[in-house]
């Protein structure tokens, strides 16, 4: 019996490949589906955790990029697929930190495990004119553990611009720092 072992980078969505339609509803209960934004240019997810510093260090980047790139026609969300946040705690976390996000609800973790979402603060842009992901990874090279340095790469500006014109994205993955996010299920896949 031959076994295999498939590490859970093999089963993350690399740049290139379609995204599944998903439906997903936030933490105030709106309904939010991924094919929905066809009209957009861009959609961005970035991933985020209840309590995670380095999405709470994030938001505010994110925000800046939301408020220059929406008016340009690109669509901004938040996703939580921890299994152990729910859409009421996920509510709180978004008030006390004022986000300012519809953050999706993904508690059967379907949609992290489409993504193979590995970190918070991970960002996936997906161009709607294909369903097909053209960056993961962070905003831009400015967090890590232990220590904050002024940006040298900003990737995800980088990507959307060269979405927004039409044009091939440079860098199209990128690594990042951020809190884990456990797959029971795909971890207990890679190991079978």
């Amino acid at each position: 019996m031959l076994l295999t072992l498939v590490s859970p980078a093999v089963l993350a969505l690399t740049p290139g490949q379609k995204v599944e339609n998903f439906r997903l509803y936030d933490q105030a209960g709106k309904l939010h589906t991924l094919y929905d934004s066809a009209g957009e240019k861009a959609v961005v997810l970035m991933i985020q955790g209840n309590g995670c510093p380095i999405v709470r260090q994030a938001v505010p980047a994110f925000r800046e990029i939301r408020d220059e790139y929406q008016p340009k026609g690109v669509e901004f969300l938040l996703l939580n697929s921890n299994l152990q946040d729910t859409a009421a705690t996920i509510a709180s976390e978004e008030k006390e930190f004022a986000f300012g996000f519809p953050i999706l609800v993904d508690t059967r973790q379907q949609v992290g495990e489409q993504l193979g979402v590995q970190r918070t603060s991970e960002v996936f842009v997906i161009d709607p004119k294909t369903w097909t992901l053209v960056y993961r990874g962070p905003i831009d090279d400015r967090l890590h553990y232990e220590r904050q340095r002024p940006a040298s790469n900003r990737y995800l500006k980088d990507a959307l611009d060269a979405v927004v014109a039409g044009q091939p994205v440079e860098v199209s993955q990128a690594d990042g720092v951020g809190c884990i996010v456990n797959f029971p299920d795909r971890d207990r896949k890679s190991k079978s």
